[in-house]
């Protein structure tokens, strides 16, 4: 069994710092335009060529000379190979600098008849059935950590919080339409909160006993961290994968 969770937060919000509970069981494809400091396993994309070369690898030329890229799949191999087994998680951070990628690359291109749309419509189609096919339905389960913003009215912001770009995609709903499992950091008088529920902050789960938020201890100076009510605990990203895991068991006896 796997799940598949999407992560939103605003820029600095700290998504990338909830995967340090992660541990060797884990990989984290690392594109977000800056180095990752984590000791979880990882690959650093630095540039960003086409869908199928980010997933699968593949031969392209730099300065001249044919040279192979490494993809996920590649690195997946790899991963295998060190440790005896597949990792149960991927991590992809971030989604929504892949977007973007996706979305620069088709601008560099002639727009005849829309093409530039439907070229972000076929590269985001290879990533999701990428995602779905090869990762999720072999076991793996997903984490993608998604950059939103917050919507503002009248110079003011709303509390609400959308995702960023263009085309057919986002018009679709984005990575949000994407997953049953969605969860949002906020940052909440110094302190931050990961939001389970609420359409306004592109959080939601199917999970009834989960309180509507969860606060995240301060990584940096515990003694810093929310005071939490007796009963109540941080939340842990490894201890929510497993509860949602642990869930979809629950749930297979009812499939057909």
């Amino acid at each position: 069994m796997a799940v598949k969770l999407l992560i939103n937060g605003k820029a600095g919000a700290g998504k990338t710092d909830l995967l340090r509970t992660l541990g060797k069981e884990s990989f984290v494809v690392s594109r977000d335009a800056k180095s990752f400091s984590l000791k979880v396993p990882h690959m650093l994309v630095d540039t960003f060529y086409d869908m199928k070369t980010l997933c699968f690898g593949g031969d392209t030329t730099v300065d001249g000379e044919k040279t192979h890229i490494d993809g996920i799949m590649d690195k997946l191999e790899l991963f295998n190979e060190r440790f005896g087994s597949y990792p149960e998680i991927v991590a992809i951070d971030s989604v929504s600098q892949i977007f973007m990628d996706v979305i620069d690359k088709a601008s560099q291109k002639p727009n005849v008849y829309g093409s530039q749309g439907a070229e972000v419509t076929k590269e985001m189609a290879i990533l999701t059935s990428f995602i779905h096919e090869t990762l999720e339905l072999n076991g793996i389960s997903v984490i993608l950590l998604n950059h939103v913003i917050e919507e503002k009215a009248d110079g003011k912001t709303t509390g609400n919080y959308i995702s960023f770009g263009s085309g057919k995609f986002l018009e679709k709903g984005g990575f949000y339409s994407t997953v049953n499992e969605s969860i949002t950091l906020v940052s909440e008088m110094k302190h931050r909160a990961v939001h389970m529920r609420g359409e306004d902050k592109q959080a939601r789960t199917a999970i009834i006993d989960l309180p509507d938020k969860m606060y995240v201890a301060n990584t940096v100076d515990p003694s810093k961290s929310k005071s939490l009510k007796e009963g109540e605990e941080y939340f842990s990203l490894k201890a929510h994968i497993d509860l949602l895991l642990s869930q979809q068991t629950d749930l297979a006896e009812w499939s057909f």
